[in-house]
């Protein structure tokens, strides 16, 4: 495997170990991070095209893809959203 050298600062480094556990290396962690990264991304481009396409027909007052949700229904979404990126 081809490597290559990077430069970090020693926050960085800090942070990095203490992320990684005893058996990994810094590839690892990097690695780890980036798929992470992908898997939990917002929206891919083709969602956020999606979601864009239904804004516009919703602009327009196409109402297909609208439903009703209730006041407190949306407060437990909210919270449980919020639990999660706590986690």
């Amino acid at each position: 495997m081809m490597t290559k050298t990077i430069k970090i600062s020693q926050e960085t480094h800090d942070l990095l170990s203490e992320l990684a556990s005893k058996n990994d290396t810094f590839n690892d962690v990097i690695t780890f991070l980036i798929d992470y990264y992908r898997e939990n991304e917002e929206f891919l481009d083709k969602q956020a095209e999606a979601y864009n396409e239904d804004i516009k027909n919703f602009e327009k007052g196409n109402l297909d893809n609208v439903s009703e949700i209730t006041l407190s229904d949306l407060e437990k979404r909210i919270s449980k959203l919020e639990n999660e990126l706590k986690k």
